[in-house]
């Protein structure tokens, strides 16, 4: 997994770091193969100009939600195959359906179960 590319999207950089210090027991991730951003904007930016191999992503954002950031990469850039795995907040369903239906890969709900976060990169890694 030491080629991988991840990105990590949320308007907290706690939450990012958190997410970051994580993914990076994962084995074979460390810092170097995670790139942060700090909104939907940022990583769609992110997005048309990097190769990723999965990315994890917050709902509630600023400026472009986590929402508008799927829609974005799985309509105007086209990019079906890419998993995108929503982080969101207990209670919040209807976005985590939403987002479902938009084309995310998964989610995982706050706060984050880091066995849960680990089995997911996991997998969704492994299959590429």
């Amino acid at each position: 997994m030491s080629n991988k590319s991840l990105l990590v999207v949320d308007d907290s950089a706690t939450m990012r770091q958190l997410l970051c210090m994580t993914l990076t027991r994962v084995e074979g991730i460390t810092q170097a193969n995670i790139t942060e951003a700090y909104d939907g904007e940022d990583a769609l930016d992110k997005v048309k100009s990097g190769n990723f191999d999965l990315v994890l992503t917050d709902i509630r954002m600023p400026r472009m939600d986590g929402l508008e950031f799927i829609r974005k990469v799985r309509s105007e850039l086209n990019e079906q195959t890419l998993p995108i795995i929503i982080i969101s907040t207990k209670g919040a369903e209807e976005d985590v359906q939403t987002g479902m239906n938009l084309g995310a890969s998964g989610y995982l709900s706050k706060p984050v179960s880091m066995s849960r976060l680990r089995e997911l990169v996991t997998n969704f890694l492994g299959e590429h």
